[in-house]
């Protein structure tokens, strides 16, 4: 029930509010005030909801209290009596925040409308604190993922409006830090590994660490204390890394590098931090591994020596002319060792001209060996490589697969060795990545090779096979329905009637007795 207060130093209407039914409305009158002194000195020790209260008072007037009681506790609601219609006093009330204003002498049904406006206020007010009250409940629950989420999206430049968020999540003012690693010798089973190593490592200094996994790349944002300096941040981020460093090598047996940022109060400032240090770090192709950067110690050498793309672009040309698939990571091998001495660890310029090199061999394959890669579709992931080792890979396989698309090992006979490869693995759960890799080729490449020479996809052309072995078991044989779905490379034998009915209209062995019968 919500508490009432009335203060008036009229005896009459003092009488005359006691007998109003105030606990039809879920209110109760807890305390009487002669005076606005008195209420005052009351309300220091009772909290009330709603205060009724005469303006003319001797000692402290009605406007006077209500002034004080809205410093104090600004949610309270206040009913202003007053037998004197002066616009004056309605307009200092209104600028209290006052809306209930009521002459002497008043009805109940008066009383009883502004006390209705009265208690839907409170009733909102409440509402919205059970609601705020709730929410935070649930962002105590969620924060720590919202928290990750959102150094996650600031760290890959996915900036949109965080300012809410962050408030929300209490993200407090700091200077980070990011540092970038990277095993000495990349691989997917040797990047989990450390990975899973690095988190070991950092479990429990939350939230003064954030650890990310990127496409091949961990990046690790490091939260210092706002009243540090930037010296003693990349003191302590170079400490940190040596630790890892340590731990690595004793846990795992192999070396990392890491890369480390300059240090910045901006949150926003986190993917320009982590490119800084996956440029600091992408510099140990020409330091040796083992190493630890800073960026600032690399900020100066930014000069770039002038490169001959055109001689190399002109020498692996020839290569594809040729067929010369050594000749060609011969000359890129050279390519890239040169590119890296020129570009003193810019890895943006690095990215910029390997790309830049690709797609003109690219260009040139389509005028010259008629390639069918007009869409530059697998050329598109570069853009996406955060290091040296990933990037230069990539690229030479790249270029290594427009030889084997001018080799007149492949036109005509692709679809013949294809088709016989899976009709030779069909019991086995065979995928694009295998057949890729027995014929030597990029899954991304084979996959529109194998459009291009059967016109399906590949996943049409596996399941046109399938079927066709299965309908001929049918017809030829008296197996089990569960036997031929395993020949045809199906575990589950339900699926199979279901695929095969979706195919054909009928089950297989609707499809069998109608072939018997010499109507297929």
């Amino acid at each position: 029930m919500y508490k009432i207060m009335i203060a008036d130093d009229e005896p009459i209407v003092l009488d005359s509010l006691k007998t109003f039914p105030w606990s039809d409305h879920q209110c109760c009158v807890t305390c009487f005030a002669e005076n606005g002194l008195n209420a005052l000195h009351t309300l220091e020790s009772e909290k009330v909801d709603i205060l009724i209260s005469d303006i003319r008072m001797p000692g402290m007037n009605g406007l006077e209290l209500s002034k004080a009681v809205k410093e104090r506790s600004p949610e309270t609601e206040i009913i202003l009596l007053t037998g004197y219609a002066e616009f004056e006093y309605a307009k200092q009330a209104l600028s209290l925040g006052i809306r209930q204003y009521l002459l002497k002498p008043f009805r109940f049904e008066d009383i009883e409308s502004a006390l209705l406006s009265c208690i839907h206020s409170l009733d909102n007010l409440e509402s919205r604190r059970r609601q705020q009250t709730y929410i935070q409940e649930k962002l105590q629950l969620i924060s720590p993922l919202l928290t990750e989420q959102i150094y996650q999206d600031l760290l890959e430049g996915r900036i949109g409006d965080y300012s809410e968020k962050i408030a929300a999540c209490n993200i407090r003012d700091a200077l980070y830090v990011v540092i970038s690693t990277q095993s000495d010798f990349p691989g997917s089973s040797l990047d989990i590994a450390l990975y899973a190593q690095i988190k070991e490592l950092l479990n429990g200094m939350e939230p003064e660490v954030y650890l990310a996994q990127g496409i091949d790349i961990i990046s690790c944002i490091l939260c210092f204390n706002a009243k540090h300096s930037p010296e003693f941040c990349e003191v302590a981020s170079l400490h940190l890394c040596e630790m890892l460093q340590k731990t690595t090598l004793q846990e795992l047996g192999f070396h990392i590098s890491f890369g480390i940022s300059l240090p910045s109060s901006d949150i926003f400032m986190l993917h320009q931090l982590k490119k800084q240090s996956v440029q600091a770090l992408n510099c140990r192709s020409a330091l040796g591994g083992n190493s630890l950067i800073m960026y600032s110690e690399i900020q100066k050498k930014q000069d770039h020596d002038i490169f001959n793309l055109t001689m190399y672009e002109k020498k692996i040309q020839k290569c594809i002319v040729q067929n010369q698939k050594q000749e060609l990571q011969q000359t890129f091998r050279q390519f890239f060792d040169e590119l890296l001495q020129s570009a003193h660890g810019d890895f943006s310029y690095i990215k910029k001209t390997l790309i830049n090199l690709v797609v003109l061999t690219y260009r040139f394959a389509e005028s010259y060996i008629n390639s069918s890669e007009n869409e530059y579709d697998a050329i598109e992931h570069l853009f996406r490589c955060e290091s040296m080792e990933t990037l230069s890979k990539e690229s030479l396989s790249l270029l290594e697969s427009l030889i084997q698309t001018g080799s007149s090992s492949f036109g005509d006979g692709i679809a013949e060795r294809i088709t016989d490869y899976l009709e030779q693995n069909l019991e086995q759960n065979v995928s694009l990545d295998m057949l890729a890799q027995s014929m030597n080729y990029s899954a991304a490449y084979l996959s529109r090779l194998i459009k291009k020479n059967t016109g399906q996809s590949f996943s049409e052309l596996l399941l046109d096979l399938r079927l066709k072995k299965s309908m001929e078991l049918l017809r030829l044989t008296d197996m089990r329905i569960n036997d031929i779905a395993a020949k045809a490379g199906y575990n589950d034998v339900s699926y199979f009637i279901s695929i095969f009915k979706k195919c054909t209209g009928v089950t297989p062995k609707e499809w069998r007795s109608l072939a018997k019968l010499g109507e297929l």
